[in-house]
């Protein structure tokens, strides 16, 4: 029989008897691929609803776009791996889960075109996973969030900030650094306002007081100082200082991450960045991008001081909120440290930091900008399977290992040494020259050489992601492409990953 009509055969038996997943795009933009601007992400809380994909002719229909989201050459290889999840107290992420199954045990189909349908799984695998209560809705509001940018970059951003922020109750105050009289962009204001009701999210905007034309970026972040007091929330126990591009994993769980902490003293907690080389640059400091937190008190105190702090600054929010402390509080507020937020200063294949095994997960920055991985799409996992999921490696028994939402690797000569992070990354803006030494980094520790892709490292980055119906399931593409080093017979290569909670 024509494998065409084998591959109709299999999806007809399979969607008839409901064992494979019948996956529709999380919103109607999701499916556009991720070429250009990124789409339209929203939680499965802010999900409208999707059309029904229980007949062939639609499933065939979004196997087909979700390929050309891709953009593959074809004839191209094409597997499909599923996991039935399983939230089980008990269970807790880690540097490194174990799977005792092969996940490239299953030959993949060959030669296949956008225009023939997918296989479905042969199997499913399950996987206990760390309890979560995807019914639960934990209200954020004590957590007070603010951004300094662009008003052009709060449209840009506001998709990504619904995946985190839609529904938490968390206020974002948006201090809109290009704008000094809102009431000229009332239109456009408007506008901005209506589309983040629509996700569900809580924004208040606010003008920039100084000068837009020739301020620093320092003076501009700093000023959401004043900008919080004047917007002050009952209930607030924490601020936030973040960027556009700062990526919360979950809310609930960075509202967790500061619970031994009392907002009632003065507090200023946050992260270095991972290269010590950055940090004798600029001191010892909570770097912004990955996201920083301030008490109340500590907050109207800054806010109280703002005139005698702007003649301390150098250029950088960050170096200025932190001058700022330094210059006002006595005792002096020194920076606690918390483990999870990533400011992710690092250029080129970051790769090695992604597969690293970090652990906790609060944050993600420079997603967007300093390298790019569709982080918004690759969280959709978190709704699936928990927030405890994203990033999270499984290692197989064929030398496998899955970073899920960011990779899958094949090490065809044998697993390296998984507690030691692959040195891939230069520490500094178009460098692309590693650093010489092996122990620098300060959230990594101890770093391994980099390995040779496609000899001793054969990788497939995840390129797209969609829910399925009632956001219990979600589809993950995996994508190896061809070059030109693997001769005539090479091919792009996908891997399906289907995720299913029971």
């Amino acid at each position: 029989m024509p494998r065409r009509s084998l591959l109709l055969l299999a999806t007809l038996t399979a969607a008839a008897l409901f064992t494979i997943f019948l996956l529709v795009p999380a919103t109607p933009h999701a499916w556009k691929g991720l070429a250009g601007s990124l789409p339209q992400w929203r939680t499965a809380s802010t999900t409208s609803a999707t059309p029904s994909a229980s007949t062939v002719a639609e499933l065939v229909t979004a196997d087909r776009e979700a390929l050309k989201a891709l953009e593959l050459t074809a004839p191209f290889d094409f597997r499909r791996r599923c996991f039935d999840v399983r939230p089980t107290k008990g269970v807790r992420r880690s540097s490194l889960a174990s799977v005792k199954v092969d996940l490239l045990a299953i030959p993949p189909s060959q030669g296949l075109t956008v225009d023939d349908l997918l296989p479905p799984c042969q199997e499913s695998v399950k996987l206990d996973v760390p309890f979560f209560d995807p019914r639960a809705k934990v209200d954020t509001s004590a957590l007070y969030l603010g951004v300094a940018t662009t008003m052009s970059r709060v449209h840009a951003s506001l998709p990504a900030f619904s995946r985190w922020l839609s529904g938490t109750g968390s206020p974002l105050l948006a201090l809109l650094v290009d704008q000094p009289d809102l009431n000229e962009q009332a239109a456009a204001i408007g506008m901005l306002r209506a589309m983040a009701a629509d996700l569900d999210i809580d924004i208040i905007f606010e003008p920039y007081n100084g000068d837009v034309e020739h301020d620093s970026e320092g003076l501009k972040n700093f000023a959401l100082a004043e900008a919080f007091d004047k917007h002050q929330r009952p209930g607030t126990r924490w601020y936030g200082i973040i960027d556009d591009d700062t990526f919360f994993v979950s809310l609930p769980a960075m509202l967790q991450a500061l619970k031994p902490y009392d907002p009632a003293r003065p507090w200023y907690i946050g992260a270095l960045t991972e290269g010590l080389f950055r940090v004798a640059q600029e001191g010892f400091k909570a770097w912004g991008g990955a996201g920083f937190f301030i008490s109340p008190p500590l907050m109207s105190q800054l806010a109280a001081s703002a005139a005698r702090c702007r003649p301390l600054d150098q250029g950088f929010g960050d170096i200025l909120w932190r001058d700022c402390i330094l210059e006002v509080t006595s005792p002096t507020v020194k920076l606690t440290q918390l483990p999870g937020l990533n400011q992710i200063d690092l250029w080129g294949d970051i790769s090695g930091w992604y597969e690293s095994g970090l652990h906790p997960m609060l944050t993600i920055h420079h997603w967007k900008s300093w390298h790019f991985h569709p982080i918004p799409l690759a969280s959709f996992i978190t709704s699936v399977a928990g927030p405890d999921t994203f990033l999270q490696r499984y290692v197989f028994n064929d030398d496998v290992v899955m970073t899920n939402g960011f990779s899958i690797v094949h090490y065809p000569h044998g697993l390296p040494d998984l507690n030691l992070a692959e040195l891939t990354f230069a520490e500094d803006v178009n460098k692309m020259q590693k650093p010489g030494q092996l122990m620098f980094h300060y959230s990594l520790g101890a770093t391994r050489p980099a390995l040779q892709v496609g000899r001793e490292k054969v990788s497939w980055e995840l390129k797209f992601a969609a829910f399925g119906p009632g956001a219990r399931s979600v589809r993950q593409f995996y994508v190896k492409k061809r070059v030109e080093e693997e001769g005539d017979g090479a091919r792009d290569s996908v891997i399906e990953v289907d995720w299913q909670r029971g």
